[in-house]
């Protein structure tokens, strides 16, 4: 069976596979594909929480990222930021004060949102984004509003108006004049009809249901799939399993509900998860590991598992640079470090329990004077 049928699989069909000897499962592995189930049935209905609303630990497919965040349960990002400031974890998810992203934020964490996307779930992205045109994509459009005003008076038409306004009269005089704006608007509307809809808190103009992505920030992603793939190891690597894997877990020893989503769980129980990145070069990228502790993450995601029955074998980062050339590098955090990394994330976790005991989200620091040099 190809890699590219099994990333067509649903739940049911990889199942299926599995129990058919299509997809072959080793008995020594948790086998965890045989204990996921899809986070709805075939009704809507939820099926990681019961009938009181509580969580329900399992392994779950096809969860929706907006759904996977907001589930009541710790993740790694937040355990990381606990223990980079406590004060910082509470503004920013204990708080209900938002501070919304700048545009240039935004921008250049979608690139990378977009082609991670792109990467893990291809036929969800071209269901969901279309591509916005850029001016350099039609070169000869008329552009600028001296160039729409020099072509209404060869045409012996009014020249007053806004821009708007000029190019309208143009393009009703002349339906076939190239004219940028009216481009872009044509291009929008073979997606679709027009409607609106919230997306993060937003209200958004979708075309036949999809969203309009920045043309740059379309190719962006474009070509971080292609680094990928032109990488074959990394390629190989993500083919054998399934991608967005979630899972709900309490830990024994803290009594915390825990959450994690796998980019890629395969089935032989070793994990990827993709990185696009400024640099993979292997001494940026290591000064980047340390700066956003991914070795936490690991230990986190790794523990999570173990909870459920999963012993992770091996944890890839699938790393893609973009923003100044296009290449993608594999990386693995060494045993000394991930150890350290455990003992610390358990260690974050009982003081996350003790802030959460006593209302105080305090700084490392507090109670202290800082000396400066």
């Amino acid at each position: 069976m190809s890699a590219e049928k099994r990333l067509n699989y649903d739940l049911d069909e990889v199942q299926e596979a599995t129990t058919n000897n299509e997809i072959e499962l080793v008995p020594n592995y948790s086998n965890w594909v045989e204990k996921a189930i899809e986070a709805f049935d075939a009704n809507g209905e939820p099926n990681y929480i019961d009938s009181q609303g509580e969580l329900i630990e399992g392994i779950y497919i096809n969860m929706p990222n907006d759904l996977y965040h907001s589930l009541p349960a710790l993740s790694s990002s937040q355990l990381k930021e606990f223990k980079e400031s406590p004060p910082h974890y509470y503004r920013r998810y204990l708080s209900g004060i938002e501070v919304k992203r700048t545009l240039q934020t935004q921008r250049t964490l979608d690139a990378g949102t977009l082609g991670h996307e792109l990467i893990l779930e291809p036929e969800d992205f071209y269901n969901k984004y279309f591509r916005e045109l850029l001016p350099i994509d039609e070169p000869d459009a008329l552009h600028t509003e001296a160039q729409i005003k020099a072509e209404l008076e060869r045409h012996n038409l009014k020249t007053t108006g806004s821009k708007a306004v000029k190019a309208e009269r143009l393009v009703n005089h002349d339906p076939k004049a190239r004219v940028f704006e009216h481009l872009l608007r044509l291009n929008r509307e073979k997606e679709g009809a027009q409607s609106t809809a919230v997306i993060e808190g937003e209200e958004k103009t979708l075309y036949g249901g999809k969203l309009g992505v920045d043309g740059q920030v379309w190719d962006s992603a474009i070509r971080i799939v292609k680094s990928l793939k032109n990488e074959p190891q990394a390629d190989a690597y993500i083919n054998y399993g399934l991608p967005e894997v979630a899972i709900i877990s309490r830990c024994p020893r803290s009594g915390l509900l825990l959450k994690v989503k796998f980019d890629w769980l395969r089935f032989d129980d070793e994990a990827a998860d993709v990185k696009t990145t400024r640099s993979a070069n292997p001494d940026d990228f290591s000064r980047q590991m340390r700066s956003l502790k991914y070795d936490l993450q690991q230990a986190f995601y790794t523990y999570v598992a173990s909870l459920v029955g999963i012993h992770i074998r091996r944890f890839l980062f699938v790393t893609v640079e973009y923003a100044s050339a296009d290449y993608c590098q594999l990386f693995k955090i060494k045993d000394t470090r991930l150890a350290k990394a455990f003992a610390e994330m358990h260690l974050a976790k009982d003081e996350f329990v003790e802030c959460k005991r006593s209302g105080k989200w305090l700084s490392r620091y507090s109670g202290s004077v800082i000396e400066l040099d």
